[in-house]
This record gives structure tokens, sequence and C-alpha cells, in this order.
């Protein structure tokens, strides 16, 4: 079997067909219509035979749901199911090594971007949400509520104003459950905490251990910190935290150490600042297309090299002269 990389629209495609020939009420023309698939093209096929190799691994990580969830068309065990078998599919010409070294969660979100990737997303209501570099949402409509939830990343959500009145739009992350009563909203996981914005309309965040007391109102323009327990006071909006919607990495007396974590964001491989120039600032808008331009950029006006070990294996030294 190839060891190409299957598409993750293939990869979809092979779980849904795999998992809905699966159920014993599919009728022969079902089966037909998924053997006209299977040899529509060879990635098909082979994302085909990987499902049949993983669907046993697939339902026992998607919790034990079994034969039983793919039973029920719509039951979420069933979606769960899906979703990781589709994973398996996609990582298995990748290797069992690098199927280990990848975060899991993210992975299994309905929707991401890679390393440097920016996408915008319709949703189901007309709304939109760009997701930056490195992100992982799963999306979650049905006839109550709307639920998104931020596995990884950063975004900005943008929702049609006359769906507020209809149906609750809510945003889950690790540390909060978030109710947008707006229409534009930015929101960054970090590793113990998550950033919040509103832009346009307030918000109300519940951290997830505050308990019943715990409900906090974020007016519009405003900006919070929030972790498990508690969300910190609002501030004025920083206008910088939405340079990333155009492509730019904005520093203002920044210290390289921080500047560099950020800009590792959007550079594939490992990006790492010494010890001895951290402290050093860094003022200036950056074009985030060519990061490449942006480490020559530093060597030019700050006392330090940029040692390239590998094209991904980068770090910023001190200047021997210097």
């Amino acid at each position: 079997m190839s060891d190409k990389p299957i598409d993750r629209r293939i990869a979809r495609e092979a779980a849904d067909w795999f998992v809905r020939l699966q159920n014993s009420g599919a009728c022969a023309a079902e089966h037909a219509a998924g053997a006209e698939w299977r040899a529509r093209h060879a990635d098909h096929e082979r994302a085909w035979q990987l499902a049949e190799r993983f669907s046993d691994r697939a339902q026992q990580l998607a919790g034990g749901a079994g034969r039983a969830a793919l039973e029920r068309p719509r039951g979420l065990e069933r979606r769960q199911v899906l979703k990781t078998l589709a994973l398996l599919i996609v990582a298995a010409p990748l290797g069992l090594a690098a199927q280990r070294s990848l975060p899991w969660r993210e992975w299994q979100a309905d929707e991401r971007t890679a390393t440097g990737e920016q996408r915008t997303l319709r949703l189901p209501d007309g709304g939109q949400i760009r997701l930056n570099t490195g992100s992982a949402v799963d999306i979650a409509y049905d006839d109550s509520v709307r639920r998104v939830r931020l596995i990884a990343g950063e975004m900005l959500v943008e929702q049609v104003p006359r769906e507020l009145a209809r149906r609750p739009f809510i945003l889950d992350t690790v540390d909060a459950e978030i109710t947008l009563l707006g229409s534009r909203f930015l929101v960054r996981q970090y590793p113990h905490s998550t950033y919040l914005a509103a832009l346009e309309g307030a918000v109300e965040i519940r951290p997830r251990l505050s308990g019943d007391g715990g409900l906090r109102r974020l007016a519009a323009g405003q900006q919070t910190q929030v972790n498990r327990r508690a969300a910190e006071p609002s501030t004025a909006l920083a206008q910088n935290r939405l340079d990333w919607l155009s492509g730019v990495l904005r520093a203002e007396k920044m210290r390289l150490d921080d500047f560099i974590t950020e800009l590792d964001r959007y550079r594939p491989g490992l990006l790492r600042c010494d010890p001895a120039v951290a402290g050093l600032l860094i003022s200036g808008a950056f074009q985030l297309r060519d990061t490449d331009q942006i480490l020559r950029a530093l060597s030019q006006t700050l006392p330090v090299n940029v040692h390239y070990r590998t094209p991904y294996w980068v770090t910023i030294t001190a200047r021997a002269n210097a």
C-alpha cells in the first residue's frame, strides 16, 4: 500500500461510507453507491482499506462506543467514531511514531490549521470563523444551540446578528464557557489560560470551576484573561491583538525571547532564543508571510546571529564581536 498521505476530505468520506455500510439497515443501493465511490479513485480504495484495518481501534479510542454507535445515524457516539476513524486513516501513512507525537485532540478536531496557515470557515448559519496558525476547533450546531469548542490556537468569530435571538452561541475552551451576546469576538488558548476580547457586543464568561457566582460580563472593546477559576479584571482592547488578521506580527519594545515565541507559532520546525540575548528589546511591524526575512531583519537590527542548524532548526545567539 502507498505511503502517500491521504487527503482529509477523502479520509472523512471513507469513514462515513464505512460506518454507514456497517449499519444493518443499509440497503443494496447504498452498498452499490459505496462500491462506486471506492472504484472512483485509487486513494478512495486505499482509504477504505485503512478504514477496515482501523475500525475496531477507532471504536476503542472513541470511548468504547462499539457497534451500537454505528446503528444510530445521528448519535454523538457515531460522530466520535467517524472522527477518530478519519484521523487514523490520515495518520496511518505517517507511521505509528508520528501518530504518537501529534496532539491527539487536535488531530481529532473538526477543523484545524497547520503551522503558518490561516483559514476562514463558513458556519452553517452564515457566520464565519477566522482561524489563526496552529488552531483547532469542533463545531456542533443543532436546533437549540450553536456550540464551538476551541481546542488549540486562536480565532475570530463573526456571527450573523439575526441569529443571536434565535439560538445562543456558546464557545467552549478548557478554561471557560463563553456565551456570545454580540457579533464579533476574539479568543486565544494559552497553556494555562484563555484570552478573550469582545469586539462588537458583549460576552458572558463562566470559568469552569467558579461555581454559580462566577459569571462575568465583558463589554464591547474590552479584553480579559481567564483561567478555570476566575477572570481577570477587564482592560481596553489592545489593537495589536488584531494584527494577525492582516498577516502582521507587531512588537513595541518586546523582549526578544517573547518575540521569538510568537514568531515560532508561524514557522515550522524549532525556533529558539539563547538566554544571553533574551532580554534585548525589539520594535516594528513584521510580515508573517516570510519568516526568514524576519530573521534576517533581526540580525541587521540587533547584536545577534541567526544560526541555522537546518532550515527547520534555528537558534538566535549573541553576535561574537558584539
